[in-house]
């Protein structure tokens, strides 16, 4: 993933943490998009330990630092832990589908707690899961997920798709 590309993710998902009327101080008025939905799936979970309850998708935007906006498609939901021992990450497929439901693009996520599993020093083994720090997601808990897609960075797609790729 490019710093670019991990820069923008931080900054927007610190922006989508916060309520839609939330604006900079001296930010220009600009029209309140009202986000699109997009029909979703979901492949049920193989075996047990996870659980989706809830999940959606939307085109939404976010304002950028130069005072412009960015569209992005935002998958969200939430899961639950339905063992009763901890669980340090869940980690998730997100799927872009064409109308004949094939996969165009797809990229992997994890839930909120452990969405830090996406630095380069994770994925490159320069840090371990443990130098992580991850917070558990408690036995029979609840938690969420999101992941964005730049618009700039998708070809054209019809709906989206969830997997479970592992929890541990």
């Amino acid at each position: 993933m490019s710093l670019r590309a991990v820069v923008l993710l931080s900054l927007c998902l610190l922006l989508c943490s916060f309520p839609r009327k939330a604006k900079a101080i001296d930010a220009p008025e600009f029209p309140d998009a009202a986000p699109t939905p997009v029909p979703g799936s979901l492949v049920p979970p193989v075996g047990p330990g996870v659980r989706v309850l809830s999940h959606r998708g939307e085109w939404t935007s976010f304002f950028t630092m130069n005072g412009g906006s960015e569209e992005i498609f935002l998958i969200s939901g939430r899961l639950e832990n339905t063992t009763d021992q901890p669980l340090t990450y869940v980690k998730l497929q997100f799927e872009l589908l064409g109308e004949d439901q094939v996969v165009i693009l797809r990229d992997y996520g994890y839930n909120r707690k452990a969405e830090a599993l996406r630095e380069e020093a994770y994925e490159t083994g320069k840090k371990s899961l443990a130098d992580m720090g991850i917070e558990q997601v408690a036995g029979k808990a609840q938690e969420d997920f999101r992941f964005i897609f730049f618009k700039g960075d998708v070809p054209e797609f019809h709906s989206y798709r969830i997997r479970v790729l592992e929890s541990r």
